[in-house]
């Protein structure tokens, strides 16, 4: 009996990411619509059964898009990192990467994710499984590296602040206030820079 031919990995050719990109910004411009793999394909100028061929199925076409979406928001973050800074200056850098009114669309695009995503959560699990768990360990690790924290402190506050900058962007986008959201944003960044132990900013 002849042994099966392995699955051909098609989603990380050139033409897959191209269409990858194609598709990032159709939903940065347009939203995630429906969900019609033909809709997206339309958009595209290609067929769902080529978007079927490179990603295997409509779902692995669609979280090939959300992990794109997902991990250009970490890589801005630490594209915002410089060796040596503090954390309560990191934050606020990245506050102001992220509420910028040229990347607040992308936040936005992510929150309408979370919302079908929690709707679906089956379809969306991968999503749903990575999207705190990456930033946490991502966030963790900087603050044991920087802030010598223990791993469970750390990944605590790294869990905190997760939870404050999404909450502020949320709150951004939602009312636009973006005077308020941003005096919150430092306020919560210089409580936070005060070592637990002694109440002093840490070092």
């Amino acid at each position: 009996m002849p042994t099966p031919k392995a699955t051909i990995d098609r989603s990380t050719s050139e033409q897959a990411l191209q269409l990858l990109d194609a598709a990032t910004a159709e939903v940065l411009a347009n939203g995630l619509g429906d969900l019609s793999l033909r809709n997206m394909a339309d958009a595209l100028g290609t067929s769902h059964r080529m978007l079927i061929y490179y990603f295997g199925s409509a779902d692995g076409f669609w979280q090939a898009l959300l992990h794109r979406i997902r991990h250009a928001e970490q890589d801005a973050r630490q594209r915002v990192i410089v060796d040596g800074m503090d954390p309560q200056a990191a934050m606020e850098a990245a506050w102001e990467r992220y509420s910028a009114p040229a990347y607040l669309p992308i936040m936005q695009l992510l929150f309408e994710i979370y919302g079908k995503a929690i709707h679906d959560r089956e379809r969306f699990s991968g999503f749903l499984d990575d999207v705190i768990g990456s930033w946490a360990t991502m966030l963790a690790e900087r603050f044991r590296e920087s802030m010598g924290l223990d791993e469970a402190e750390a990944r605590l506050r790294a869990r905190v602040e997760v939870a404050m900058m999404r909450g502020l962007l949320l709150d951004l986008v939602t009312t636009g206030d973006r005077e308020g959201t941003t005096a919150a944003l430092k306020y919560f960044a210089g409580k936070m820079a005060l070592s637990p132990a002694s109440g002093k900013p840490s070092v």
